[in-house]
């Protein structure tokens, strides 16, 4: 018996530095693995920043149509590709807000700039110093991402992030001093002279900020903001509107959580509103009621989101295309000015299919983008609109006179003709004063509603 304990303390300590030494090999395979796939993203990222900085450099010489549309086409893959490999990289966000910036306006520039090329138009002198401006800042961040090369090889950087993540309580000092933050960091500090780029694409100056015609007003109190949770959600309703963190995002908002007066007897659930700090309007909210069942149709569901929006003050809106699930079904409202469409300035009402209450409710494009607008009378009729339109389609005779928006809160008149080729379903929307084809849409006709691609 006196055996018996050592042999088996002998048999626990050879099995558990068996254990260690498995768990030391597996950390080692998954230190390099980490390694390798880092470096090689990183490696990608200096490629694509190279090739970028290499043709901003050829744009400045080149004078013929052909050629710029190669480099724009490179540069605006490389800006992508770039962006990709950067948000996959072991990198605080806040160390690269800019970086990101740079190298999606970047690639947004250069696309817009290929589209004008197109049409024939010539660079300003205005847009040759904004390309070399983005010349010298790729040029720069190229020089950051090779001081970093030495100690990406070396390891130092890609093994410590793995340290620190293995690491439950970061050590403030270790993560003030990785290398990488660093680096990024010195480039951000010298993105303070960046200039802003006014063009037409989705990350251009004035699209990010965004124009707020309906928003124009005075600010209110949060107590004002109360008010209006109150009377939109009904006085009658509501027990307490507790004050949440707002949103300082494209509308700067009041937040509030609405309890209603039946949540003691277990119906109620917490309703989140956002309260447009500007005039008050309603821009946000959400019910995550569980709907068990549908005692209503889809259809009568819409004479519900109909009668909801009438009431709050929201006229002249049309249902467009709806979508089921959960018992809910969401509709998409678009504006009609004159029996113009106008798409961009939509409102999405979502009502559950139990009682017909709204559980959701979304009026941020609606409410950054409508105004009674000033409309001339389109160049083309629409039969001259139509044959402008493809021929490998069969086209509906009249067409649907509409707004669409462009990526940069630019709009379009167009006329919208359904179209049918084989077994699919297209909307095309040709310019109603050019005949261009601007947009087209498939339109997937599912069980639960209707998706546009």
């Amino acid at each position: 018996m006196k055996y018996i304990l050592p042999i088996l303390l002998a048999i626990a300590l050879i099995v558990a530095g068996v254990w260690g030494y498995n768990q030391q090999q597996a950390r080692e395979e998954y230190a390099t693995f980490f390694m390798n796939n880092n470096q090689r993203l990183y490696y990608d990222l200096t490629g694509s920043v190279q090739s970028i900085t290499t043709d901003l450099s050829k744009l400045m010489v080149s004078g013929q149509t052909r050629q710029n549309i190669i480099l724009y086409s490179n540069i605006w893959k490389n800006s992508y590709n770039a962006q990709e490999k950067l948000a996959q990289l072991p990198i605080q966000h806040a160390q690269v807000s800019k970086t990101e910036k740079f190298l999606n306006q970047v690639g947004d520039y250069t696309f817009a700039l290929a589209k004008r090329n197109l049409d024939g138009e010539q660079l300003s002198e205005q847009e040759l110093e904004n390309l070399e401006s983005l010349h010298n800042y790729s040029a720069s961040l190229c020089l950051e991402l090779q001081e970093l090369h030495n100690s990406i090889f070396k390891g130092e950087v890609w093994t410590g992030e793995l340290i620190r993540k293995a690491n439950k309580k970061l050590n403030r000092k270790a993560e003030e001093e990785n290398p990488i933050d660093v680096q990024f960091s010195k480039f951000e500090e010298r993105m303070v002279e960046y200039p802003e780029l006014i063009y037409d694409g989705p990350f251009s100056e004035h699209v990010v900020k965004g124009k707020k015609p309906r928003l124009e007003g005075d600010k209110i109190t949060e107590e004002q903001a109360r008010e209006k949770v109150k009377e939109f959600l009904g006085e009658g309703t509501i027990k307490t509107a507790a004050s949440a963190p707002g949103s300082t995002g494209r509308i700067d908002t009041y937040s509030f959580e609405a309890i209603p007066k039946n949540q003691a007897e277990g119906k109620g659930n917490t309703i989140y509103i956002d309260i447009s700090q500007r005039v008050g309007y309603p821009v946000y909210i959400l019910n995550n009621r569980d709907v068990p069942k549908a005692n209503i149709s889809p259809k009568q569901a819409i004479k519900r989101a109909d009668k909801f929006l009438e009431e709050k003050g929201f006229k002249n809106m049309m249902p467009t295309y709806t979508m089921r699930y959960d018992n809910v079904v969401l509709v998409n409202y678009v504006y009609k000015q004159n029996d113009i469409v106008i798409y961009p300035d939509l409102i999405k009402v979502k009502i559950a299919l139990d009682n017909g209450d709204v559980v959701g409710f979304d009026a941020t494009q609606f409410l950054t983008s409508n105004y009674q607008r000033d409309i001339e009378t389109p160049k083309l009729t629409s039969a001259e609109a139509r044959k402008k339109a493809t021929i490998r389609a069969q086209i509906e005779e009249e067409g649907q006179l509409c707004i669409i928006p462009t990526d940069a809160f630019g709009e379009i008149l167009c006329y919208e003709f359904e179209a049918n080729y084989k077994q699919d379903k297209f909307l095309v929307y040709v310019n109603a004063n050019t005949g261009v084809e601007e947009k087209i849409l498939k339109t997937v006709e599912k069980e639960n509603g209707t998706l546009m691609i």
